[in-house]
C-alpha cells in the first residue's frame, strides 16, 4: 500500500470538501456579517482609511482583514463566496507553513502528517469558512514563526524582511498580543538553551524595529480616522485610538481595565474547548505529549529543541487565554497548528499501542454516529441521505483497508470521520439558514439586481446582511421619519403588523410575501438543531412594496 499516495489523496479530498462550503450563498454568523458589512462600506465609499458600521466609526478591530476583504469585494462583488475566499487562502497559507515548519524541525514525513492533521482539525475547517480574525492569523503567525526560526539560526535579509512582514500583518489583524504567540516558542527555546544574550541582541532589536515599521499603515489609518477627529469609535467612553490599539484592546481586556470589560471568564474554559476543537486528534495529542515528555531525556538535541519550541508556543498562549476574562472558542485556533506538528511527530516516530488504537477507533465511530443521530433528529430526508451515503463510503474504505497497519487506519479513518461530520454540519447550516434567513429570502424575493431601495424596520443585522446580497440601497430604520421622507418606490421589511405604525397609503401598498423566519440566526448549537427540526420559535415577517405616487 502506497502510504504517501493515500496521504496526498486524504489532504486533497479534505481541502476540497472544506473549500466546497465556500460556495454557500449565505453568510452564517453575525460577526461575519458585521465584518463583511464594514469591508463593503470601504468599497462603496472608496474610503480605505475609515472603518464604519451603521454610520458610526468602529474601532474594535485593526484594519488589515477589512482591507483584504474589501479588495476581494472590489474584484468579485460582495457576497458569501468573495467574503470567505481570502480567509480560506490564509487558511491554506497556514497549512503550507505548518508543513515548512514541521519539515524544518523534523523531516519530510512528519511535515506531510502535520498538514493532514492541520487540514482535518474540526475547528480549523469550520473557521476557514466562518472567517474571523483567527483565520487570517494562522496564515500570518505560522510563516512568522518559520522565518524567525530561520533568522535565529542564520542571518539573511530575506528571513528578516519576511518575518517582520508576517509579524506586522498579524499585529494589524488582531493587535500586539499576537507577538506573544509568535515569540513565546523562541523565548522558551532560548531559556532552555541558556542563550540569554539573544534577548538583548542587536539582531533581534532590528527585527522588532522593522516589524513595528511595517505596522505603520495601521497606525496612520487609526490616527487619520480617530485622533484627528472627534469620534465615538463605537465605544461607551472616549479613548485614544493609538492607546486602544497598543493597550486597551489587548492588555485592557486582559486586566479588565479598558473600555471593554468582562467578568465571566473560567480558567478551565479552553481545556473544555480544546477537547472538541481539536477533533479528531484530541486523544492523539495527549498521547503525543505524554510520550514526548517521557522520552525527552533520551531524545537527540534537535528533537528536544523542536519539542520546547512547539510546546512553548502552544502552552504559553493557552495559559494566557485561560487567564483572561475574555474567552471565545475560536481564540484557540491560532495554536492548533503547533499541536498538529506535535501529533505528527508522535505518529511518525512511535508505534500505536492497542489501547490507543481501540480508543481512537471508538472516537471515530462516535463522530460518525453523531452525524447520523443529528440527521435522524432533524428528519431532513436530503441530509439523512447525504449522511448515509458518506457513511457507506467510509465503511467501504474501512473494509478495503482492513489489513493496513494500525497507524495508517487511525489516520485515514479519523480524516474520513471528521469529513463526514463536517459535510453534514455544513449542509445542515446552509440548508437551515437558506430556509429561515430573512436577508437571504428577501434577496430572492426582490432580486439581486433590483435598484429599488430597501428599508428594514428595527432589524439592523438583517439590513447589514441584505446589503451584501443585493445591489439595491439597504437602510435600517427604527422610526417612521425615513419612510415619510422617502421618494419613489421602495421595499419595506417589517415584523407582521408593524407596517400599521407607518400609516402608509393602502392604494400604493402591495404585500409581496409573508414568511415565518428567524431574525437572529446565530446562537447556540441547540438553536441550530431545533431550527433545522422546525421547532424553534419563528417570527412572522412581511415583505412589502410601496409604489411611487
Amino acid at each position: 500500500m502506497n502510504f504517501h499516495k493515500h496521504l496526498q489523496w486524504a489532504v486533497f479530498t479534505t481541502v476540497l470538501i472544506n473549500a466546497a462550503a465556500m460556495f454557500s450563498p449565505i453568510i452564517n454568523s453575525g460577526d461575519a456579517v458585521t465584518y463583511a458589512t464594514i469591508a463593503n462600506h470601504i468599497v462603496l465609499s472608496h474610503d480605505w482609511v475609515k472603518l464604519v458600521l451603521d454610520g458610526h466609526d468602529w474601532l474594535d478591530k485593526p484594519h488589515l482583514p477589512f482591507w483584504i476583504t474589501a479588495f476581494f469585494f472590489k474584484l468579485g462583488g460582495s457576497g458569501a463566496p468573495t467574503y470567505i475566499l481570502p480567509g480560506f487562502i490564509f487558511h491554506l497559507v497556514g497549512a503550507y507553513y505548518t508543513y515548512r515548519l514541521a519539515r524544518l524541525l523534523y523531516n519530510k514525513q512528519t511535515a506531510g502528517l502535520a498538514v493532514l492533521i492541520y487540514v482535518s482539525i474540526f475547528n480549523l475547517m469550520d473557521a476557514s469558512i466562518e472567517v474571523k480574525a483567527e483565520t487570517y492569523l494562522i496564515g500570518q503567525i505560522m510563516p512568522a514563526c518559520y522565518y524567525w526560526l530561520r533568522y535565529d539560526t542564520k542571518f539573511r535579509i530575506k528571513y528578516l524582511v519576511l518575518g517582520a512582514l508576517f509579524t506586522a500583518m498579524a499585529v494589524m489583524t488582531k493587535g500586539i498580543f499576537t507577538l506573544f504567540t509568535i515569540t513565546s516558542g523562541m523565548a522558551c527555546l532560548w531559556i532552555y538553551q541558556k542563550q540569554w544574550s539573544k534577548f538583548f541582541s542587536l539582531k533581534w532589536l532590528a527585527a522588532l524595529i522593522l516589524s513595528l515599521l511595517f505596522v505603520a499603515p495601521e497606525l496612520i489609518a487609526l490616527h487619520m480616522q480617530f485622533n484627528r477627529h472627534d469620534g465615538n469609535a463605537g465605544l461607551e467612553q472616549p479613548v485614544s485610538s493609538i492607546r486602544f490599539f497598543f493597550w486597551d484592546s489587548q492588555f485592557g481586556r486582559f486586566f479588565n481595565t479598558g473600555p471593554i470589560q468582562n467578568h465571566n471568564g473560567n480558567p478551565f474554559y479552553f481545556v473544555l474547548v480544546f477537547l472538541w476543537a481539536f477533533l479528531p486528534w484530541t486523544i492523539i495529542f495527549f498521547a503525543a505529549i505524554h510520550a514526548q515528555v517521557k522520552s525527552f531525556g533520551k531524545s537527540i538535541l534537535p528533537e528536544r529543541a523542536a519539542f520546547i519550541f512547539l510546546s512553548g508556543a502552544f502552552l504559553c498562549t493557552f495559559l494566557m487565554f485561560s487567564a483572561t476574562k475574555f474567552q471565545f472558542d475560536y481564540y484557540i485556533d491560532i495554536i492548533l497548528p503547533f499541536a498538529a506538528i506535535l501529533c505528527a511527530q508522535y505518529l511518525n516516530k512511535s508505534s500505536i499501542s492497542r489501547t490507543l488504537f481501540i480508543t481512537q477507533m471508538s472516537l471515530i465511530c462516535l463522530l460518525a454516529l453523531i452525524a447520523i443521530a443529528m440527521a435522524i433528529y432533524v428528519m431532513n430526508i436530503e441530509l439523512l441521505a447525504a449522511a448515509a451515503l458518506i457513511l457507506i463510503w467510509l465503511m467501504y474504505y474501512a473494509y478495503k483497508t482492513r489489513a493496513a497497519l494500525p497507524g495508517f487506519r487511525i489516520l485515514m479513518y479519523s480524516v474520513l470521520a471528521i469529513n463526514l461530520l463536517y459535510i453534514f454540519l455544513t449542509l445542515l447550516t446552509a440548508v437551515t439558514f437558506m430556509q429561515y434567513s430573512v436577508a437571504y429570502n428577501a434577496a430572492k424575493l426582490f432580486g439581486r439586481q433590483s435598484a429599488v431601495p430597501i428599508y428594514v424596520f428595527q432589524m439592523p443585522e438583517v439590513a447589514r446582511e441584505l446589503a451584501l446580497y443585493s445591489e439595491a440601497p439597504c437602510y435600517e430604520i427604527d422610526n417612521t421619519e425615513a419612510l415619510i421622507q422617502a421618494k419613489g418606490s421602495y421595499y419595506l421589511i417589517a415584523r407582521r403588523g408593524q407596517e400599521q405604525q407607518f400609516h402608509l397609503d393602502a392604494s400604493r401598498l402591495k404585500q409581496i410575501a409573508s414568511m415565518e423566519l428567524v431574525v437572529h440566526k446565530t446562537g447556540t448549537f441547540n438553536k441550530l438543531l431545533r431550527l433545522a427540526k422546525g421547532v424553534w420559535p419563528l417570527e412572522s415577517i412581511d415583505f412589502l412594496k410601496l409604489s411611487a405616487p
